[in-house]
């Protein structure tokens, strides 16, 4: 009796929900038959039916195409488990994006570099990308969290925020072991790499100061077809991030390609 009375109380509520998105009749049968009692239905079902409740619920959000392969990337993603918080599958694709550039460009020779680690996700893809070829990625960040943000950073960011300790990168990157820290506030440790030629660099740090400095300090230390790879550039709570980077190339010969993903690159001519 319980069961029923909660299989029926599902069903009620399913049915709610799809007359308050105002979901057609097909697409009310289609979102019950999958969740209440059905059989599961086939990926494409659930796909149209994915893409119909966020056409409702967040209309500003445009699904892609059906099938694409690398959310079948079962090693990726087992990497991206190991390295993210549980179910935050946010940055999944710039992820991807980071490391198949990263791979792409490690026939050059140079190193890497990344601006701002975190937890060390990132940075723990940037080493295995990289590990084969034998090149080091270098790692700077204050594990202060950020720097004061100035006016044209808007006001989504605080001074202190995204602050991780070093024992979590460390934590992150145990499987790997071409990767060198530098603990400081950017771009304080910059000078340590002076004589280092980098073939990518990621910058991900948010606002516009330090995204700056990155910039003026690796730009000239780029090899011919490397990449600079901006994590922040596409987002409208990183402002700063996106006008330092404007700001930059705006004298130089190099084009910014902003990204479906947030992300923006510069191919270093």
């Amino acid at each position: 009796m319980r069961e029923k009375l909660a299989r029926w109380l599902e069903r009620w509520v399913m049915t709610k929900a799809g007359e308050i998105l105002g979901l057609g009749d097909g697409t009310r049968d289609t979102l019950l038959g999958l969740t209440v009692g059905g059989e599961g239905g086939t990926e494409e079902q659930r796909y149209r039916l994915a893409e119909a409740l966020a056409a409702k619920v967040y209309p500003k959000y445009k699904f892609s195409e059906l099938g694409r392969i690398f959310l079948e990337d079962e090693e990726f993603i087992a990497l991206y488990r190991r390295a993210m918080d549980p179910d935050n599958w946010h940055s999944l694709d710039r992820k991807y994006t980071l490391y198949q550039i990263a791979r792409a460009v490690s026939f050059l020779g140079g190193d890497a570099a990344e601006c701002g680690v975190y937890k060390g996700g990132s940075a723990l893809l940037l080493c295995l990308a990289l590990r084969e070829v034998g090149r080091t990625v270098h790692l700077f960040d204050s594990f202060e969290g950020l720097s004061a943000p100035e006016t044209c950073d808007g006001s989504y960011w605080s001074e202190g925020a995204l602050r991780v300790g070093e024992e979590k990168l460390r934590e992150t990157l145990a499987p790997v072991d071409n990767y060198r820290i530098y603990r400081g506030w950017i771009p304080e440790r910059f000078p340590d790499v002076t004589d280092i030629r980098f073939s990518f660099v990621h910058i991900d740090v948010d606002i516009y100061r330090p995204t700056l400095d990155s910039l003026s300090f690796f730009y000239d230390r780029m090899l011919s077809g490397g990449v600079i790879l901006m994590d922040d550039y596409g987002f409208s709570s990183c402002p700063g991030a996106k006008l330092a980077a404007d700001d930059f190339f705006s004298s130089r010969p190099e084009r910014i390609v902003m990204l479906p993903t947030g992300q923006a690159l510069v191919i270093k001519q």
